[in-house]
């Protein structure tokens, strides 16, 4: 953009240097021309006068004599007499004679190669008795215009190449807050969410400025608001767990006590954990985990909900193969919630259900023993059944999507869905 506004700007020099040069070069040529002219007039008025004044003193048309010894006097061969017969007196152009004739009372006549200035001599009250000529050849008419011009061009040329580095300039106080505002914005896109700028330029664009700085203040206040309400959450969590865990150590039998306290520990640990996987994603460096890992850690917490509702509970997850996706654990998390929960939903007590893990490319599969998915088209937004939002399959289908995999439905008797996800991508291949 900043090579494109210096060339716009460089050719707006151009033209207005050439709309300037130009008719100031006519001018030169005009003035030269009338220089000549003006000086060939005088010298004609100047011979013609003498005539006059020979002309009264003798009371009679001078004769040839007395032409020959005016135009002598003045010393130019430019000059040329048209006697009342028709006769010439002086050399002039080969065509001075018709153009004398014809333009007998005139001031200036163009001829070949130059221009004629002519002055009709007049004595005693009549006119047209004699026409005195000076001749301008074009040399002449054109001497020290070639100069001008040559002049005049260096001088566009001066302008021309000292506009480049002021147009450069000048295209650079425009682009440059634009690139300043691009570059805060793709910051602010990378999660430096301290990104601002500097509102310079012109009006339109620093204005652009102070509005993203306004944006950016105004979601990082929002941003904080909601560090705050996690906070908030994590605390009302907690206090409920804390109720229950000190009811759970009144109960009477040590068996049950402990094996109540030990199932409120773990849901604490959970919920803790739950609370730091959704502060870990407002990270924006934690894009990639081990699928394996989150998954069997997750699944401690789905085997006591399934034991509650007397469900089997199988993970075939190898903790010692780690296999990275390219989804935050949060993601991996988020859509091994809902598959279960779905399980735990759309199916009856004591249907049990399985997890496991897979590579080549890397895929979350659970399959249950119930009736089956209702029809191809679950993982549509609200298609969810009657004890359902329709939302949670929605949302593996998104996460699977953004990590660059998929969903799909596997075969078996009862319900089966694979979830694929993309693996990362290292530096070399995304180069």
């Amino acid at each position: 953009m900043r090579r494109r506004l210096a060339l716009v700007f460089v050719a707006l020099a151009v033209m207005l240097t050439v709309g300037f040069l130009v008719p100031l070069g006519r001018s030169v040529s005009s003035q030269a021309r009338l220089r000549a002219l003006a000086g060939a007039q005088s010298d004609a008025r100047g011979v013609a006068t003498a005539l006059a004044a020979v002309a009264g003193s003798t009371g009679e048309v001078p004769g040839v004599a007395e032409v020959e010894f005016v135009l002598n006097s003045f010393g130019s061969s430019d000059l040329m007499v048209l006697m009342a017969d028709g006769s010439i007196i002086g050399i002039g152009p080969p065509d001075a004679v018709e153009v004398a004739s014809a333009a007998t009372g005139s001031m200036v006549a163009s001829v070949a190669d130059g221009a004629l200035a002519i002055v009709p001599v007049t004595f005693g009250g009549t006119g047209g008795q004699l026409v005195v000529t000076a001749f301008v050849d074009g040399d002449t008419l054109r001497e020290g215009v070639g100069s001008s011009w040559l002049i005049l061009t260096a001088l566009g040329l001066i302008v021309v190449i000292g506009a480049v580095p002021l147009a450069d300039r000048l295209a650079s106080s425009i682009t440059r807050p634009v690139k300043n505002l691009s570059d805060a914005a793709h910051r602010w896109a990378g999660g430096d969410l301290s990104a601002r700028v500097v509102p310079d330029g012109p009006d339109e664009v620093a204005e652009s400025g102070r509005a993203f700085n306004q944006l950016a203040e105004r979601l990082t206040d929002l941003l904080a608001a909601e560090r705050e309400r996690a906070a908030d959450l994590s605390h009302r969590l907690r206090t409920p767990i804390a109720a229950l865990r000190l009811q759970a150590e009144s109960v009477a039998d040590p068996g049950d006590r402990d094996a109540l306290i030990g199932d409120i520990v773990h849901l604490e640990g959970e919920v803790t954990a739950l609370i730091e996987d959704v502060r870990r994603s407002e990270s924006v460096e934690a894009t990639i985990c081990d699928l394996p890992s989150v998954v069997a850690q997750r699944m401690g917490f789905w085997r006591v909900v399934a034991s509650a509702q007397q469900r089997s509970v199988e993970a075939e997850v190898d903790e010692g193969s780690p296999l990275l996706v390219n989804l935050p654990a949060a993601g991996v998390l988020t859509v091994l919630d809902n598959l279960v929960q779905n399980v735990l939903t759309h199916t009856v007590a004591g249907v049990g259900f399985t997890v496991s893990t897979s590579s080549g490319p890397p895929r979350l599969t659970i399959a249950d023993e119930g009736d089956g998915l209702p029809s191809a088209d679950v993982f549509d937004r609200g298609s969810g059944s009657g004890r359902g939002t329709g939302l949670g399959l929605d949302i593996v289908r998104r996460l699977a999507e953004q990590s660059g995999g998929e969903v799909t439905v596997g075969e078996g008797d009862g319900a089966t869905i694979v979830v694929r996800f993309g693996e990362p991508v290292s530096p070399t291949e995304a180069s």
